[in-house]
This record gives structure tokens, C-alpha cells and sequence, in this order.
């Protein structure tokens, strides 16, 4: 399974707009059992959460739409692979103006930075977190080699302290 987009549907009228994030029938998502739904919100740009991936436990692929204000965010493959030229990192744009949510497969790792003030995202997921089922890698490891278009202001501890990859 590859990353990808998941279109939603949306319908604007005089009072505003509705727009669907997940229905299976239409998006293609039948086979999908999502378990656990949950809000970030982050009400300052340049706000960083990431790398992090699924360590072990059943699979979780993740939905994510951005509610409010927009995101970088990084897929990577990095602490999956063991030389620099098989890393792949791919970089994905979403704002609340999108008209999808990103699919991520499970495995990969994620991280995005915050463009904006007051973002808020959504996460669909198909397993439930647990603290032990999850690893991450430092945003600037050398060996992931992520291309950030602003430097991270806020960060967290967690985050900071994660080991290097290699």
C-alpha cells in the first residue's frame, strides 16, 4: 500500500460548507477498520511533532485531514532501511482548503510542521495508540535527510530525544 490522497466529498451552500472525511462506500476505504479518532491542535506556526512510527502490534494506517491552517508533513521509510540511498521521504502540502485527507500505510513514519496558526488535524487510525507500540527518530537525523521548509520553534522533549537512526 502507497501513500495517498482520499478525496471528500463536499457540498457548500449559503450557510457554509459540509464536508465528509470518511465514508468507506465512497472513498474506497471498505476494507478499513478504523478504532480510534483523535484531534491535534497546535496554535502556533512552526510547531513540529515527529518522526514517529509503529514499533509493533496490529497495523495502523492513519487518515489525516487538517481541520484548520496548514502543514508540511513527511512520510519516511528511514528507520526501515539501512543505507542513505534507499531512504525515501515524501512531502505532502495540506491545508484546511484541501479536498482529501492523506492515507498513510502503516510502518512508515510521519512528521509534519505546523505553517501556520491555530492547526488543527484530524487522525483516523486503525489500531489504538499505546505508548509501548511506538519509536521515532530526531527531525534533523542526518540519515533521514528531511528537507523542512522552516525551521521548528516549538518542539517537544519526547522529540528532542530521540537517538539518531544510524
Amino acid at each position: 500500500m502507497k501513500v495517498r490522497f482520499v478525496d471528500n466529498a463536499s457540498h457548500v451552500d449559503l450557510r457554509g460548507e459540509f464536508r465528509r472525511i470518511f465514508d468507506s462506500e465512497r472513498n474506497g476505504l471498505q476494507h478499513f477498520n478504523f478504532k480510534q479518532t483523535g484531534i491535534s491542535k497546535n496554535p502556533k506556526r512552526n510547531t513540529l511533532r515527529g518522526m514517529h512510527y509503529q514499533t509493533y502490534g496490529p497495523p495502523e494506517h492513519k487518515l489525516i485531514t487538517v481541520l484548520s491552517g496548514s502543514i508540511h508533513l513527511v512520510v519516511s521509510n528511514a528507520h526501515l532501511v539501512s543505507e542513505v540511498s534507499e531512504v525515501q521521504n515524501e512531502y505532502f502540502l495540506i491545508s484546511d482548503t484541501s479536498k482529501s485527507s492523506l492515507l498513510v500505510p502503516s510502518g512508515l513514519a510521519t512528521g509534519w510542521i505546523s505553517l501556520a496558526d491555530s492547526v488543527i488535524i484530524s487522525y483516523m487510525m486503525t489500531a489504538r495508540y499505546q505508548d509501548c507500540k511506538y519509536s521515532g527518530f530526531r527531525f534533523n537525523d542526518t540519515f533521514a535527510q528531511i528537507k523542512w521548509p522552516n525551521v521548528p520553534q516549538i518542539i517537544s522533549e519526547k522529540d528532542l530525544n530521540w537517538q539518531s537512526l544510524k
